[in-house]
């Protein structure tokens, strides 16, 4: 019995070794995310391990998100390499402030993603945002899909600061978002109103406009959160403080 745990460890020492081994190969090759990694053969050539080792190797990347295995296709380096679906462990915290809670971070954090968006952003950042927001305006509703949509461009935002640990924080941002669109389904006027705002982060961003950039971003998330207030008085339920 004795023996069959430490060969279990020895095979999961292998498994996290190899992992690792391919986390640093990603790295220094300078693979971004779409690309694809070599194959299963050439992995197994190259770090010396079987393919089992190699596939339960990828099955824990998986899980991290640092690849996408494609039947069929390959194995891709994941968008958003490393970022977890929860990478705070929100859903763990108290759920009754966490809304709350996600709006005050947002707003410590969104004016300045803004406010350095506005002295990094390059043209083909600007066009992106402008896409984005052309997808949205085409949307006459709030749902699942323009939600998508927001958290979209908000992405973009940070993604013009071209801070790649600010960028890594969107999720957190991106998880108030689609809570906040839950909460305001069926309400259109929150939903006109955050399209206007949108426009008026984006227009500051292009125009230069460090000030009105952070002022906008406030605006946006300090609106948001009323309406969700507002909705939750109409609604009988209640968003703590």
């Amino acid at each position: 019995m004795r023996k069959n745990l430490q060969d279990s460890r020895s095979a999961g020492a292998l498994t996290m070794g190899t992992a690792q081994k391919v986390k640093s190969m990603i790295i220094q090759r300078g693979m971004k995310p779409g690309d694809r990694l070599p194959t299963e053969k050439e992995l197994t050539e190259l770090f010396g391990v079987s393919r089992s080792t190699l596939r339960e190797s990828m099955k824990f990347l998986r899980a991290e998100n640092v690849v996408v295995i494609r039947q069929g296709s390959g194995t891709f380096v994941s968008t958003g390499t490393g970022i977890g679906e929860d990478p705070l462990g929100l859903h763990f915290t108290n759920q009754e402030h966490l809304l709350a809670n996600l709006f005050e971070t947002r707003l410590l954090i969104e004016p300045q993603i803004a406010g350095l968006a506005v002295q990094r952003a390059t043209p083909q950042d600007i066009r992106n945002l402008k896409q984005i927001l052309a997808e949205m305006d085409q949307m006459q509703e709030n749902s699942k899909a323009s939600a998508e949509m927001d958290v979209q461009f908000h992405t973009a935002v940070a993604e013009c600061s071209h801070n790649d640990v600010l960028i890594r924080v969107v999720p957190v941002i991106n998880e108030a978002i689609r809570r906040s669109h839950v909460e305001n389904y069926g309400i259109q006027e929150p939903f006109r109103r955050a399209k206007k705002r949108h426009a008026a982060i984006l227009r500051a961003i292009a125009q230069g406009d460090y000030l009105d950039a952070r002022f906008q971003a406030e605006r946006h998330v300090w609106e948001t959160l009323n309406d969700i207030r507002d909705s939750a008085k109409d609604g009988g339920s209640q968003v703590q403080e």
